[in-house]
């Protein structure tokens, strides 16, 4: 692998000397960046990882991701559904509006979902250094998120008569909390990043939501299917990478880079974190309460279905006169 290193001094003033190291694979500036104090006294002032000035570099992508996840929310969604769907012209209008936020979280989802685990797999940098680091793709991927949540923010409190809900904007506004902290001041990257890879579940959860307004019958292929890939999909991202994520957690917990967090990020991280992996349990435990109703009905369809076709054969009954009486036989 090609790797290429830039050495950039300058002086500011006497004795003070700043050397920045640029470190890139075959995508250049796209993962880590690592910044390296050589004078004794800057490296006190700054010591590596604490931020000491709210940064902006990234908040021009979370204002065009507003723009977009917006201008699909308010244009593109209502044009393509009203031409691809006979039955969004015909539903309410509160119904038509929770629909078009429906399809542009499921955007974000497809959008954000890969590329997230693209980042867990491939950021080697991010994974060593998870708690003060400037991953460019890390910190790209959480500001089109925080763009996306903005819009769904602006969507529930402008229509919030028609699709508000308090508990959702309650989540978005800790939600942003988190994620402007993390683009702010370049702590916590990883576990963000790693609680964005749970978005690959969430088209199959909008998809259950999608196949109920076009009345498909809740026992159809297309409903029971997809009810099984939801459950599948929410088990695989959001149960079964637990023990990664807590593993990670306990590796740094009591590290000298966690302790610089301070006790209110490391008290909010680490209570948010149980918070929504409880709900995720409980959403779990519905799930699969749902999916073994579907699954013994159908059960109960094919045995009812082999009884019908049987009960025929075994019990079939004959009637003849014999001397003008009517004998029956089996």
């Amino acid at each position: 692998m090609l790797w290429e290193e830039i050495t950039i001094s300058s002086s500011h003033r006497e004795g003070s000397v700043i050397e920045t190291e640029w470190r890139s694979s075959v995508i250049p500036d796209l993962f880590s960046k690592t910044v390296k104090f050589e004078d004794q006294t800057d490296q006190a002032q700054h010591p590596r990882g604490t931020m000491t000035t709210f940064q902006t570099q990234y908040y021009p992508v979370v204002a065009a991701s507003f723009a977009f996840f917006l201008g699909f929310f308010l244009y593109v969604s209502p044009w393509l559904s009203r031409r691809l769907s006979a039955r969004y012209r015909d539903l309410p209008y509160q119904k038509q509006l929770d629909w078009d936020t429906r399809t542009t979280s499921t955007l974000h989802a497809l959008v954000v979902g890969p590329w997230s685990l693209y980042i867990l797999l491939v950021d080697t940098a991010l994974s060593e250094d998870p708690v003060w680091n400037e991953s460019v793709a890390a910190k790209s991927c959480i500001a089109v998120t925080v763009g996306y949540t903005i819009t769904d923010v602006f969507a529930l409190t402008v229509y919030f008569r028609y699709i508000g809900d308090m508990a959702f904007l309650l989540h978005h506004f800790g939600t942003l909390y988190a994620f402007i902290y993390v683009l702010s001041y370049g702590t916590l990257p990883y576990f963000a990043v790693f609680r964005l890879f749970c978005e690959l579940s969430t088209p199959f959860v909008n998809n259950r939501w999608f196949l109920d307004a076009l009345n498909h019958p809740r026992m159809s292929k297309a409903f029971v299917g997809n009810g099984l890939l939801m459950t599948g999909s929410f088990f695989l991202v959001r149960i079964a990478v637990m023990p990664i994520y807590w593993y990670k957690v306990y590796t740094v917990i009591g590290t000298e880079p966690y302790h610089r967090l301070g006790f209110g990020a490391q008290f909010c991280w680490i209570s948010v974190c149980i918070v929504l992996d409880v709900l995720n349990v409980v959403w779990f435990r519905k799930m699969l309460r749902g999916a073994r109703k579907v699954l013994r009905r159908d059960a109960t369809k094919d045995l009812n279905k082999n009884i019908s076709r049987d009960q025929p054969q075994n019990q079939t009954m004959q009637t003849h006169n014999v001397n003008g009486k009517t004998h029956k036989t089996e």
